[in-house]
Formats: structure tokens, C-alpha cells, sequence
């Protein structure tokens, strides 16, 4: 957490003294719908739940990807999705068993309606933003036996296999967010930062980590 605010208070002082020195002449992205992928990066977190729960949840590490349309130089809309995986470590408070470890992998999806206001308006510009979604947790733990399904193969016949059925959740979760954006030409731009998401986990336990974002993408 603390390198986060140190990443948004030299963020924030930086695009105030870089306007004049970078502001340029103005790109053309006003009007225009953008994509994006690249690499998504997320940080460690500790959460406690009710009744002695927990959860420790290791860096990790997936792809994000995006879309978005600029309403004006300044101003745009996103919807900005990534996928990632870390280990885990959980005590789980369980009817049968009570306080139950479980050491295992996650994996999640975030997705996110965003607000950006890009501070400048030339090529290059720091850019804020803020919105809402939902993320998905996936524990990678079976939730009972396994279920058969069977079907026909042309070549080898019935094949059976069994389906296993996991701890997973939905959940509304929001993001605050920094970064910086350069555009060459031909309607590329690349973009980096930072974002912090909370997730209402409803039941005592409401992680927060902070994510960072190194991307490639194309105007249009």
C-alpha cells in the first residue's frame, strides 16, 4: 500500500509539471474507440473474516485487456477486464469441521466500467480514473464429488469424464486508478499504472489489492 501512494503522489506532482513541457500538439483519440492487452500484475493481501477466518492471498500475476471509447481529448470510457492467479493460504471456519486450513492456488476475473480523464491532451498524458464492477474468485477447491458426463465420439466411442464443482463467488468490488499513456503513430499507444480494487466479499472479509497494468493498444 505504501508504494502505491508514493507511485500516486509522484503521479499526481508529475502531470502538474509536466503540462507545459508536454502538452504538444493534440492527438486525435476525441471521437475514436481504443483496445488494449498486456501483462496484469497483482500485489499481496491479508483479509480477516468472521469467526477466526482469514485469508493470505501471494502476488500473482495474469493478462488484463480492455476497451474504450473517447468522448473528447480529455474524457472517455472503458471497460477493462484481467485475468490472474496466485497461491493462497485460508482458514476456513466449516459446520463439520471447524477452523480448516487450505493451502491452494486462486484465480480470478475483474471486470470494470471505468471513467478516464487523460489530464493532458498531446501524445503523451497521465491519466485518473475511477469505477465499478464485479470480480470472480474461484478457491480451485472441489465443493462435493465429482460429476460424469458422457458422450459420443465418432472415433472412440462413449468417453466419460468426471466434472468437478468448486468454491467460487461473485462479487461487487470498485477501483481507484493512475497511470501514464504515450500514442505514436498509426493510432498505437502504449500505457502503464496502478490501481487499487476493493471487493465486498459480504461476509466479514473485503480484500483490497493494489494491481499494475503494462499495456499495448490501438486506436480506431
Amino acid at each position: 500500500m505504501r508504494t502505491a501512494r508514493l507511485f500516486f503522489i509522484a503521479l499526481a506532482l508529475f502531470s502538474l509539471s509536466a503540462q507545459a513541457q508536454w502538452a504538444g500538439p493534440s492527438t486525435q483519440r476525441a471521437g475514436k474507440w481504443e483496445t488494449n492487452f498486456g501483462l496484469y500484475l497483482t500485489s499481496s493481501e491479508s483479509s480477516d473474516g468472521l469467526n477466526e477466518s482469514s485469508v493470505d492471498i501471494d502476488s500473482g500475476y495474469g493478462f488484463g485487456f480492455g476497451v474504450g471509447y473517447n468522448f473528447t481529448q480529455h474524457l472517455a470510457l472503458r471497460f477493462d477486464g484481467a485475468w490472474s492467479r496466485a497461491d493462497y493460504d485460508a482458514i476456513l471456519d466449516t459446520e463439520d469441521e471447524g477452523l480448516v486450513e487450505i493451502n491452494h492456488r486462486l484465480s480470478a476475473f475483474t471486470g470494470q466500467f471505468n471513467g478516464v480523464w487523460n489530464i493532458l491532451e498531446g501524445p503523451f498524458t497521465p491519466y485518473l480514473q475511477a469505477g465499478i464492477g464485479w470480480t470472480f474468485l474461484d478457491s480451485n477447491v472441489t465443493d462435493g464429488p465429482p460429476t460424469t458426463g458422457c458422450w459420443w465420439d465418432p472415433w472412440w466411442g462413449y468417453i466419460c469424464s468426471g466434472f468437478y464443482s468448486t468454491y467460487n463467488e461473485t462479487n461487487f468490488s470498485y477501483n481507484v486508478g493512475a497511470g501514464l499513456r504515450y500514442e505514436f503513430g498509426r493510432g498505437m499507444f502504449v500505457r502503464g499504472g496502478w490501481e487499487r480494487t476493493a471487493i465486498d466479499g459480504g461476509s466479514g472479509a473485503d480484500p483490497e489489492f493494489d494491481a499494475f497494468r503494462a499495456e499495448i493498444g490501438w486506436l480506431f
